[in-house]
């Protein structure tokens, strides 16, 4: 979300879910109460909870990009001018709320100016409780977001909107100009053009305020270019054990880091002393303390949510007893949850790298892929709709709902019409469909490692091979599996692991960021290398020649645009990236699948997230 998208993956147990919830896509299970009706809930109680693969980045929120850890932040840990409420779209949780600030911004007539006023009495967890927010804290955010070396393969390019943004962030200027700070409740913003979705940025965790310390430039941040998220101070109702042990007053490598986060291993969050419920309406913060143990067996740590050891898996794949169990037997239906998520599943290929710098051969791979049998392996129906195109419907207004250049009878493939694509390749040398030139041999392909990804390996790999394409396929933990995708350097030509959410609801969330030329290394995620150019393609030692296929003007107009527009650009670009570019085989749009343990009586979907909102499990009292 975006990011990179928390596992989603079921066994395969095809419409048992549908059958047993009533609907699959169109059942959302949220504030249940504790007879599974909908009613007041208390508070108390430790959330126990696991994930497989730790947070990306290292809860560093100028460079964190992952679901998961967005979560966290929002739920937990660092309150934002903007927020949403963790509940679905269908309740809000798709629209904007003050949370730091007192109301939504005002903006100017000519759309330039945004005035943000900051609500009273906010302050940071210890070891700064008697500091109140301003508006200062978080123009030394953002200033730290525009610092190329602490936002590397984040997100920092959103920003390049506010006026003087990248000249700060090229050492061109000492501040940046189109932020300012008339008083400490006030925050100024002035873009270089109209934007409708500068809004959403300020939701994002990279403007979090950092609480200032003496007369470091980045405050409590200053000398935490690579570990600031062992040292965050918070804002939320959590904050990570040991936070208030944290000392400041030391040089930055002479400071011991929290205690609550130890990469690898454990998250532990306990209640922020400083956090004020009367100031924040959108956090019920229901559990007294979370408890997150990371690493271990997908299967085992469900059997140890069915057995009530754990009460959740956040990052998990649900296996498929469990997942039989909690579809079939009546006194756990509604501990399994089921809600959209805004997301994508897709193979991403390298169009620097060959075969696939020609566009024949990444026209056939979309035809030759078996999108049902790759959704049977995460769950069938249930996980989700096959995707015909990029972005999620919602983005778009539905105008390419039905929409698929790539359509195979029964979503399963078409070998005959994927060979009449391969025989106009360049490296079909006889033009009988198949790929016979040594570049089709021994494809360097990247996968992630947990299940089901190794099983739809194999499918891509069986479907290929008719074709003349081998695949040479590693496996890796998740998070490098995705660096590696990111990182020209690496060469991989093939990425079958990854999965994107929305940032927030505008379809400039998986234009800009996954195929504009500005987020291509060393910012992310634009693994296919669209709008490369002769600069780049040396530096990493492409044979490659340009012009390798660019949509950044096209995203440029589509940006500027707004209302009904707005929707049938995105939708324009969508359309040209898919029969012009194609530098992905879309395959899913995804549903999030949980189950809770029976001690949860209290369940909500972030939308935002795309993951579920921990700050709102609720823990029966008689479990406490």
């Amino acid at each position: 979300m975006k990011r990179y998208l928390r596992v989603l993956a079921l066994a395969a147990v095809l419409g048992l879910v549908a059958a047993a919830c009533g609907g699959g896509n169109d059942n959302t299970t949220s504030n249940t109460g504790p007879t599974g009706t909908s009613g007041a809930v208390q508070s108390g109680g430790t959330l126990n909870a696991a994930l497989l693969g730790d947070v990306s980045a290292a809860f560093d929120p100028a460079k964190e990009y992952y679901s998961v850890t967005w979560e966290f932040y929002r739920c937990c840990l660092l309150r934002t001018l903007l927020s949403y409420n963790g509940h679905t779209t269908a309740e809000g949780g798709a629209d904007l709320h003050p949370d730091i600030a007192a109301d939504l911004p005002q903006v100017s007539a000519d759309g330039l100016t945004w005035t943000f006023t900051l609500k009273s009495g906010i302050k940071y967890s210890p070891p700064f409780a008697d500091v109140e927010v301003t508006s200062g804290d978080i123009v030394r955010a953002l200033e730290r977001e525009a610092d190329p070396n602490a936002a590397v393969n984040g997100y920092n390019f959103y920003y390049s909107i506010i006026q003087g943004f990248d000249d700060y962030g090229a050492g061109k200027a000492d501040s940046i100009s189109g932020l300012s700070t008339p008083d400490d409740k006030t925050l100024v913003v002035t873009t270089t053009e109209p934007s409708g979705y500068l809004g959403y940025l300020f939701a994002m965790a990279a403007t979090a305020p950092i609480p200032p310390n003496a007369d470091a430039v980045l405050g409590a941040a200053d000398g935490h270019t690579k570990d600031y998220g062992r040292f965050l101070v918070a804002t939320g109702p959590y904050m990570f054990a040991g936070t208030d042990q944290l000392d400041f007053s030391l040089p930055a490598d002479q400071q011991t880091p929290v205690s609550g986060y130890e990469p690898g291993k454990s998250i532990q969050l306990v209640r922020n002393p400083s956090w004020d419920p009367s100031t924040d309406d959108l956090r019920p913060a229901y559990p007294d303390a979370i408890n997150v143990s990371i690493g271990g067996d997908n299967n085992d740590l469900y059997n140890k949510v069915n057995a009530g050891e754990l009460d959740f898996v956040i990052d998990g794949a649900v296996p498929p007893p469990i997942l039989r169990q909690y579809s079939t037997d009546p006194s756990l239906q509604s501990l399994l949850h089921i809600n959209p998520s805004d997301a994508a599943r897709y193979l991403s290929m390298n169009l620097a790298e060959p075969p696939f710098d020609d566009i024949h051969v990444r026209k056939a791979v979309n035809l030759a892929i078996d999108k049902e049998g790759m959704r049977t392996l995460r769950g069938g129906e249930s996980v989700g709709e096959i995707a015909g195109h990029i972005m999620v419907d919602s983005l778009e207004n539905n105008l390419l709902k039905d929409y698929d250049p790539y359509a195979t009878p029964n979503s399963a493939g078409d070998l005959v019409a994927a060979k009449a694509e391969m025989a106009q390749s360049k490296y079909d040398t006889n033009q009988d469909g198949v790929c016979d030139a040594p570049e089709c041999s021994n494809i360097l392909s990247v996968t992630d490692e947990a299940d089901p990804y190794p099983k739809q390996a194999a499918l891509i790999k069986q479907n290929l091979e008719p074709l003349g394409l081998t695949l040479n396929v590693t496996s890796f933990e998740r998070t490098t599996m995705y660096a590696k995708c990111n990182d020209p350097s690496a060469h991989v030509a093939f990425c079958l692991g990854p999965a994107w959410g929305k940032d927030f609801p505008d379809g400039v969330t998986f234009a800009t960021p996954l195929f504009d030329s500005v987020s291509i290394y060393p910012s992310c995620c634009n693994y296919a290398l669209v709008g490369a150019g002769t600069d780049l393609l040396k530096k990493y030692n492409y044979a490659t020649s340009p012009p390798i296929p660019s949509v950044d003007d096209q995203i440029t107009t589509a940006n500027a645009t707004t209302g009904a527009d707005r929707f049938q650009a995105w939708a324009d670009l969508d359309t040209k990236l898919m029969e012009d570019v194609v530098p992905w085989v879309p395959y899913l749009f995804d549903n999030s699948v949980d189950v809770t343990s029976a001690r949860i009586v209290n369940y909500s979907f972030d939308q935002f997230a795309g993951v579920a909102a921990l700050d709102q499990f609720a823990i029966d009292p008689s479990a406490q």
